[in-house]
């Protein structure tokens, strides 16, 4: 078992605050040869949404292959589950807000207001924005998959998780900030059959941040290209 025991040091003496690149606790400065994990890695943070969605996706689907092969378990092992795949489909709605409003103004369409985007956590205030840029771009929501089969489905799946969890508490805390229970009283939530419904979702929703990318980019080339003829 580990022990863990703490002596006071003078701060000369223990001094890992040398310059801006060590200005990080040492606990995350620990040297293993297999795992460096770096943050804002592209020119612009907030294009690194997709990333992190898609982090939080493949650690959820993680757990949930281990609970499903697991031949016990405890109530609190479905709670991440949970945390990381809603957590997922918020970061990933903000990333085609976001994405899709730039190329909705770059085409000289109508955009979705994003002031307030990275300050709200509920899921059901992203669809219209979601929508409008579906629809602003000509792509129409359609699978084979039965329950999300079009947009309206969908939206019906998105706001059933805000009924449970609309502001990011009930799936990571007992509480609300009232210090009241985030759910009623033996609430009772399949975390499996979530996970797979979920991973369908995800997945296209990922494709969806990929193809705003690629049509942000061609059509950004197409109107300086076209910029330049012009002059």
């Amino acid at each position: 078992m580990m022990s863990l025991s703490f002596v006071r040091k003078e701060r000369s003496s223990f001094n890992y605050l040398v310059n801006r690149e060590d200005a990080m606790h040492l606990v995350f400065r620990l040297e293993n040869p297999h795992c460096n994990v770096v943050f804002n890695f592209s020119r612009n943070a907030i294009d690194d949404l997709a990333p992190f969605a898609k982090g939080y996706h493949q650690a959820g689907k993680r757990l949930a292959g281990m609970l499903e092969a697991s031949s016990g378990y405890r109530d609190f092992d479905g709670y991440p589950i949970l945390f990381l795949y809603r957590h997922a489909l918020e970061l990933y709605m903000k990333a085609i807000v976001y994405r899709g409003a730039q190329l909705l103004q770059l085409l000289e369409i109508e955009t979705p207001d994003t002031s307030k985007l990275f300050k709200n956590h509920r899921l059901s205030e992203f669809l219209p924005g979601v929508k409008a840029v579906f629809d602003g771009i000509g792509w129409k929501w359609e699978t084979e998959t039965v329950g999300i089969s079009n947009f309206e489905e969908f939206a019906d799946l998105v706001c059933g998780i805000d009924e449970l969890d609309p502001k990011s508490y009930s799936f990571r805390y007992p509480t609300n900030p009232e210090r009241q229970a985030a759910l009623s009283h033996h609430t009772v939530v399949k975390p499996i059959g979530f996970s797979r419904i979920m991973d369908l979702i995800l997945d296209q929703l990922d494709a969806a941040v990929l193809g705003l990318h690629e049509e942000f980019k061609a059509t950004a080339e197409a109107k300086f290209e076209l910029q330049n003829i012009i002059e």
